[in-house]
C-alpha cells in the first residue's frame, strides 16, 4: 500500500480542513476541531485510516460536531493556530501529544475540551467524538455514557 493511500476497500468521506479554516468554520456553525496527531509510520494511525475513519456512523458523528484535522507529529509543515504561524510538530508539542494516534478536542476558540490517545475502534470512537461534541465532558463520565448506549467496555 502506498504511504498516504486508503485501500480500494477502505474509503472515507470525512472532509479534513486546515486547522485554520477548521477554526474559521466551527466558529461560523457552532461546531468543534478534532485534531488528529498521527505520524507516517504509525501502524494504530493507519489502522484508524482502514478501520474507524471509513465507518458511517464515525463519519456522521465527526461531521455532526467537529471539523477534523490531521496533524503529523514529526511534521515541519507550516499552519495556523489562532492566528500565529508554526509547525505541525510545534503544535503538537504545545498540546503534549507525544504519542500517536492522538485525538485532541478543540472548542472554537482552540481551547482543549479534551484528549484521547490511542488506537480506539469504530464503536467506541464514534460514542467519544458524540460524548464530546455534544458538550457532555465535564458532566457525566465518558464510561457511564457507554453505558447508556449499551457498550459495554469490559
Amino acid at each position: 500500500m502506498l504511504i498516504g493511500i486508503l485501500p480500494a476497500t477502505a474509503q472515507s468521506d470525512i472532509k479534513w480542513k486546515s486547522l485554520s479554516e477548521a477554526q474559521e468554520l466551527a466558529k461560523e456553525n457552532d461546531k468543534k476541531v478534532m485534531l488528529f496527531v498521527d505520524a507516517e509510520w504509525c501502524g494504530y494511525c493507519k489502522k484508524m485510516y482502514e478501520e474507524v475513519f471509513p465507518e458511517q456512523t464515525v463519519q456522521d458523528s465527526l461531521h455532526k460536531y467537529f471539523y477534523p484535522v490531521k496533524v503529523d507529529i514529526e511534521s515541519d509543515r507550516k499552519i495556523v493556530f489562532n492566528g500565529n504561524s508554526l509547525t505541525e510538530q510545534q503544535l503538537a508539542r504545545r498540546f503534549r501529544a507525544s504519542s500517536t494516534p492522538t485525538f485532541i478536542f478543540l472548542d472554537q476558540e482552540g481551547n482543549t475540551i479534551g484528549r484521547q490517545p490511542g488506537f480506539l475502534p469504530a464503536h467506541i470512537f464514534d460514542k467519544l467524538v458524540a460524548f464530546v461534541g455534544s458538550d457532555l465532558t465535564g458532566k457525566k463520565s465518558f464510561r457511564q455514557y457507554l453505558k447508556n448506549h449499551g457498550v459495554d467496555i469490559n
